[in-house]
């Protein structure tokens, strides 16, 4: 197991932002359906899952930082760090029977082979890297949120128009820029970056005037990090919505039982719980 310091998460906002960065019944009815079909607990055995190691997950994480893993992913603190140990108690794995592994988004999205069983990193489901990976069911539907500086010319931005002619940060390689493309065109300038968190430290510094990326991680980066910033909104979806999933190998023998899992979590309301516990983004509006 490799993890990182907590004392990471208060000296290194920019290293720690690295990235950020649904089955019906038969005729029949949901009765029958429900009686035929096992429980994630009872199909997915922990004693019968292939995973790399016999009788524990290996869950893999790039660097914790909130609100998804608040200090280290052992924590249990952060939504995707509660994510991973509900999902492994779902599946039969105690809390203790869970390996941490530090990997890049690189790694997770590659087609490699993982040195994981599964992977809980902010990872957007798209058509392309479905062709690399398996992904579980969604965990969370997201939005690209808009970072400005509190004294900066854009503070009181309230709408795309507002920010017309401004210089927007992205995440190369990320949903964020599509997003932004989509939202401005060539209204605005868009600079990629190759971490969130350089994103960020360029805001604070004035070299650029707004940094987009994940709404939740924004809140967060606004609020913990980069104190002197604001999320004034999202941006319109692009597309399909935008929703996170597990990452496992392509054609791994442990997705359809994740995906139980995350199924079962959602249906018992645990999701839900998780969400109003870690996720604070529930109040911010979209830019028209």
């Amino acid at each position: 197991m490799r993890t990182r310091p907590v004392l990471a998460v208060a000296l290194a906002p920019a290293v720690l932002l690295g990235l950020t960065a649904c089955s019906t019944a038969d005729e029949g009815g949901a009765d029958d359906a429900a009686s035929a079909t096992p429980s994630a607990s009872e199909a997915c055995a922990a004693g019968d899952l292939p995973t790399l190691t016999e009788g524990t997950l290996t869950v893999g994480a790039g660097e914790p930082f909130e609100p998804w893993y608040v200090g280290e992913p052992t924590s249990g603190e952060g939504f995707e760090s509660a994510l991973v140990y509900a999902v492994a108690e779902e599946l039969g794995y105690a809390a203790e029977d869970v390996e941490w592994e530090t990997v890049t988004f690189e790694q997770i999205i590659s087609p490699a082979i993982k040195p994981f069983d599964l992977a809980a990193y902010q990872t957007t489901i798209t058509e392309e890297r479905a062709e690399a990976v398996d992904f579980s069911s969604p965990y969370l539907t997201s939005h690209q949120g808009v970072i400005v500086a509190d004294d900066g010319d854009y503070a009181d931005a309230t709408s795309l128009a507002d920010l017309e002619g401004a210089r927007i940060g992205v995440t190369a390689a990320q949903t964020s820029l599509d997003a932004a493309e989509s939202a401005w065109g060539d209204a605005v300038e868009i600079t990629p970056f190759n971490a969130a968190g350089d994103g960020m430290t360029a805001l604070t510094s004035g070299t650029i005037d707004a940094m987009v990326m994940d709404v939740d991680q924004g809140v967060a980066a606004s609020t913990v990090y980069f104190p002197d910033t604001q999320v004034v909104g999202t941006l319109p979806d692009v597309g399909e919505p935008e929703q996170l999933g597990l990452v496992l190998d392509k054609d791994s023998e442990l997705t359809e039982c994740v995906s139980q899992a995350v199924d079962a979590l959602e249906a018992d309301g645990t999701l839900d719980e998780l969400r109003t516990e870690w996720l604070k983004s529930d109040d911010v509006p979209e830019l028209s």
